[in-house]
């Protein structure tokens, strides 16, 4: 029955998620925190058996429905680059309980000025709840630009809010608050909003904090004997030390507030349930890994598959463009990017940039020509031309993942140039044929020319004097793709300054040089 009016409690409540201060990674009010602590016990006292000892068992999979959210026009939506990294993290984290997420059909991305402005507002509750995917953790991640105090886990809408500006690839805010959506209250249960050390600060809590229905009675220091009160007050864990810390702490803590029984506290700061900072927290323990199996059973989430299981490590290797190869026809609609198979790969990401200074190679990640997730186990895209522009450089990337492997690196940068042709013929000349003279000024009795291609040609070689005169020429010269170097004899031909040409179907390309014996 207990179970039930909580529930109920925390329905009632389900718009009221208030910020504590400004300063924590976690936003839940009492009737939320009452409910995921009834949680945890009903689900204690009905499901009597169950191995959750890493190894034991299978790899269970959480589908994630991770909602992106942005305003109405678009803006401030987070990067893909960012949720996946996360989600590396995450992985990690709760890979020792054979726990593995995995993005649920796709990032779904979101356009709602309620969430965007603030997260923590009726309405904003009322479009996540809306907008929830049932049989899944829903993940909503925005901007909450006026109010930025925190993320949160909503106890009654069953999903969770996480603050752009908290993502980070070590995942500890977001295993915080998955950690409440699976049962785990805050160590601190029952402290919630309250400050134990500037009220009770050198001396005993007494033995019932507050009054009326929201009051209790403080967790002992101890874990054995009369006093112990471990399995059933604060956040019901026995290998959970006493905390009374509500408010960000770095660590270690040094409580000066002692127990109703006059004990010394020492909270354990790296538990990630806690209110450490990031840096200080690092695991669950094993009664609350038991308690996150329980809610995972009771869900009945333990049949869920990802689109692949193979952890992808490595990076495609990029096809088309070539590096510092020209790109075209940007005249068509698209043009192809192409890349290597990446075994296990079901999808891509592909980025693609522009540069600072225009034909220069020096990339500008604020200018995004195009950045996103291909749905696809094709190794190429489709790239609109449409803010592309001929001569202008650019950079592209690109990442292979799954629903469940998003650790992979992206290669590196490779560049490109914007063009109008669609194959060699259309390029310009200056970018398919190049005419130096070696070893200028000359000192032989022959010219050397050093001709780079891009295909099989027929040319003809002409030198002239400053007078127009000519004084040797080749006719009827193929040209190899590649470098070739052609021989022309200068016997005769007095010392001074002359002009070497390459005559092509496509033009000609002129080579100034000095004749010095």
């Amino acid at each position: 029955m207990k179970f039930y009016l909580s529930l109920f409690i925390g329905i009632l409540f389900a718009f009221s998620v208030n910020s504590q201060t400004n300063d924590l990674k976690c936003s839940i009010d009492a009737q939320t925190a009452a409910l995921i602590k009834d949680r945890l016990m009903h689900n204690r006292a009905n499901i009597k058996s169950l191995d959750v000892t890493s190894g034991n068992r299978n790899i269970t999979y959480i589908p994630l429905t991770i909602h992106n959210v942005s305003n109405t026009a678009g803006e401030g939506r987070t990067p893909e680059t960012v949720i996946m990294a996360f989600l590396c993290g995450l992985n990690a984290i709760y890979a020792d309980q054979d726990v593995q997420f995995f993005i649920y059909n796709q990032i779904r991305n979101v356009a709602n000025n309620y969430i965007d402005g603030n997260a923590f507002t009726t309405n904003a509750s009322f479009a996540m709840s809306s907008l929830r995917v049932s049989g899944t953790l829903n993940l909503f991640i925005g901007r909450s630009i006026n109010n930025l105090s925190a993320s949160y886990y909503s106890g009654a809408g069953d999903y969770v809010f996480l603050l752009q500006t908290m993502l980070s690839p070590a995942a500890k805010t977001e295993a915080h608050e998955i950690g409440h959506f699976f049962t785990l209250p805050h160590t601190f249960y029952g402290w919630e909003g309250l400050d134990a050390e500037a009220t009770y600060g050198g001396q005993a809590v007494p033995a019932i904090i507050g009054s009326g229905w929201s009051s209790f009675r403080p967790e002992a220091v101890a874990r054995t004997g009369s006093q112990a009160n471990c399995a059933t007050r604060a956040d019901g864990f026995c290998d959970t030390p006493a905390d009374y810390y509500s408010n960000r702490e770095p660590c270690p803590y040094s409580p000066s507030v002692l127990d109703p029984y006059g004990a010394t506290l020492t909270p354990d700061a790296t538990n990630l349930m806690s209110y450490a900072y990031d840096n200080c927290v690092n695991n669950f323990t094993a009664e609350q890994k038991q308690a996150i199996a329980l809610d995972i059973n009771a869900r009945s989430w333990g049949t869920n598959t990802p689109n692949s299981t193979v952890d992808i490590t490595t990076s495609p290797t990029i096809l088309s463009p070539a590096d510092n190869t020209p790109l075209g026809p940007i005249t068509n609609s698209t043009v192809r990017l192409d890349w290597s198979d990446v075994t296990g790969a079901t999808w891509y990401y592909i980025e693609v940039v522009g540069t600072i200074v225009p034909g220069i190679w020096l990339i500008n990640t604020n200018d995004v020509i195009y950045r996103g997730i291909s749905y696809s186990s094709q190794s190429h895209f489709d790239l609109s031309t449409a803010n592309l522009v001929a001569g202008q450089y650019y950079g592209w990337r690109v990442k292979a993942l799954n629903g469940l492997s998003t650790c992979a690196p992206l290669t590196n940068w490779s560049k490109f140039e914007a063009s109008v042709a669609t194959d060699i013929d259309q390029l310009p000349m200056e970018n398919t044929l190049q005419c130096k003279v070696v070893n200028n000024p000359v000192q032989t009795q022959s010219l050397s020319l050093n001709i780079s291609a891009a295909k099989d040609m027929v040319a003809s070689i002409k030198v002239f004097g400053l007078d127009g005169r000519e004084v040797t020429s080749v006719n009827s010269c193929v040209i190899a793709e590649g470098t070739t170097v052609i021989q022309l004899p200068l016997d005769g031909v007095a010392n001074g300054t002359y002009l070497a040409t390459l005559h092509t179907e496509k033009g000609v390309i002129r080579s100034k040089f000095i004749v010095q014996r």
